[in-house]
């Protein structure tokens, strides 16, 4: 074929995808540093999920979204997890969204078992947001033209000696921190804390208090019904009748159900089903077969069992 006056000759396209190479690879310096002390052995939860952006996100409105794997079962972790990350990242724990345990935008932690969510979760939080501190830093002092030491920082903006500002989402200017964490930057000793280590609300508490969703049976879904299952007495009971009039009645009631000898009641509401299978179980009569013997003295009733013996072990013959 030949190439006509408007085609693209083969040496025009690769030096133009040569060039498109170039500028995707292109990335901030601070997002370049690969050390190979930050390609070590990484504590905590950064062995599992060593990026930066896996822990904290930093938006351009100065929205700041922090990532645990690990659940709130009622131990205070959200709390605990929070005031590490504000008190690395120097800002306001009212100012941090804090995302728990969410499988499609949080690291993978395994389960939230063995008293490890601060050793593990908290360890990889503390180190993620001291490196997010100290390039935001670094970010600031460039833009400010100034050595980082002269740079102030306070409740998530930075500002220099003669006042200017600016705040974390100006600096990334909605840039993701897609690097490896370096567990050699610096964290802040706990003779400096102001937010880790003292009294904070719970934030989980409300909640409790409330009756807030908290766990999968707490899901409600739109013209959600409820069910509730009327057990036989015995193992092996048969149904022999039911009055369903008992509870149709009810507040709430939609159905009883019946198959052999399933039996079930379904209502609008959670405790309007339990309510009504409980006046179920009233209205029905059961055939209940002798499961046990009548002799209350197991030890006697055993041991007049045919038995059969079964040798454990067996060494020679004597004599």
């Amino acid at each position: 074929m030949t190439p006509g006056p408007e085609s693209p000759r083969r040496r025009q396209l690769l030096a133009a995808a040569g060039s498109l190479t170039v500028v995707c690879a292109l990335k901030p310096a601070w997002a370049q540093d690969e050390t190979p002390m930050n390609k070590g052995k990484l504590p905590g939860s950064l062995e599992k999920a060593p990026w930066l952006d896996a822990w904290i996100r930093i938006d351009a409105d100065n929205r700041i979204t922090v990532f645990t794997g690990k659940a709130e079962l009622g131990q205070g972790i959200k709390t605990a997890l929070l005031q590490v990350a504000a008190e690395e990242l120097l800002v306001a724990p009212g100012r941090i969204t804090l995302v728990t345990a969410d499988t499609a935008r949080t690291p993978n932690e395994g389960y939230t078992a063995g008293s490890h969510s601060m050793q593990d979760s908290g360890t990889a939080l503390r180190h993620a947001a001291a490196q997010v501190r100290q390039i935001l830093g670094e970010l600031a002092a460039k833009r400010f033209g100034i050595g980082a030491p002269a740079v102030t920082v306070r409740d998530g903006v930075f500002q220099a000696p003669d006042g200017r500002r600016a705040s974390y989402g100006e600096l990334l200017a909605g840039q993701q921190l897609h690097l490896r964490c370096n567990p050699a930057i610096p964290v802040r000793t706990p003779e400096g804390h102001t937010v880790a280590g003292k009294p904070l609300q719970r934030i989980d508490i409300p909640a409790k208090v409330t009756g807030g969703p908290a766990y999968v049976q707490d899901l409600r879904l739109p013209n959600m019904v409820h069910g509730r299952v009327v057990r036989p007495p015995t193992p092996g009971a048969r149904l022999l009748d039911v009055d369903t009039a008992a509870v149709a009645h009810l507040p709430g009631v939609l159905k009883v159900v019946r198959d052999g000898r399933f039996l079930a009641v379904i209502a609008d509401g959670e405790y309007r089903a339990v309510k009504a299978a409980a006046a179920l179980a009233r209205a029905t009569r059961w055939e209940t077969p002798a499961t046990l013997p009548a002799d209350t003295r197991p030890a006697p009733m055993v041991r007049a069992w045919p038995a059969k013996p079964f040798p454990i072990l067996e060494r020679g013959m004597p004599g």
